[in-house]
């Protein structure tokens, strides 16, 4: 009784340790292929970090000169605004109107289908939104906030932002507190 016991076990075991060597092959074969795509990616990505001198560029050379790259063209889809095409190249709804200006393009608010906008660089953007949203107002006799708004921006209610801007004073009695003279600056 016991032999009969011992080739059943012994039949067992030769079962197990061959589906136990292809499993292994099988995972071995996955680490192998996965190894070399992790090395070809390492040498790959070692060679984009070389500018044009042959010289290895750290991080921040590599962010400055993609930059100042333009980025090129971009052909406008259904359901498109210049605030949708901003944060997609530029990661910010607020730099709209820098495309607009590239563009020549007087109302944001009417962009064609198929149209063709020329996408200024980052860098270019980010100088160019620079120049457009800081201005100063000097404020004269009798201005309040919601006639210089009025003034800058054609509409009163958006006072609060140039408040907000100068960190402005209230009088007792809520009004905000400007001076004649003084000089404020207008967000844009």
């Amino acid at each position: 009784m016991p032999k009969r016991a011992d080739r059943s076990f012994a039949a067992r075991i030769k079962k197990f340790n061959w589906q136990d060597s292809y499993t292994s092959l099988i995972l071995g074969a996955i680490i192998v292929i996965i190894l070399g795509l992790l090395v070809a990616n390492y040498f790959t990505r070692r060679n984009d970090n070389i500018g044009d001198d042959g010289a290895k560029m750290s991080q921040e050379e590599i962010a400055r000169e993609e930059a100042k790259k333009p980025l090129g063209d971009y052909k406008v889809v259904a359901g498109d605004s210049l605030s949708k095409i901003s944060e997609k190249y530029y990661g910010s709804l607020d730099k709209w109107p820098v495309i607009a200006k590239a563009n020549n393009i007087a109302n944001p608010n009417l962009i064609s289908v198929d149209a063709e906008l020329k996408i200024p660089s980052k860098e270019e953007a980010e100088n160019v939104f620079l120049d457009m949203t800081i201005t100063s107002y000097k404020v004269n006799q009798g201005d309040t906030l919601f006639a210089i708004s009025e003034k800058v921006y054609g509409n009163g209610s958006m006072w609060t932002r140039i408040a907000t801007a100068n960190n402005v004073g209230r009088l007792p009695n809520g009004n905000p507190l400007i001076f004649s003279g003084s000089t404020l600056v207008i967000p844009r």
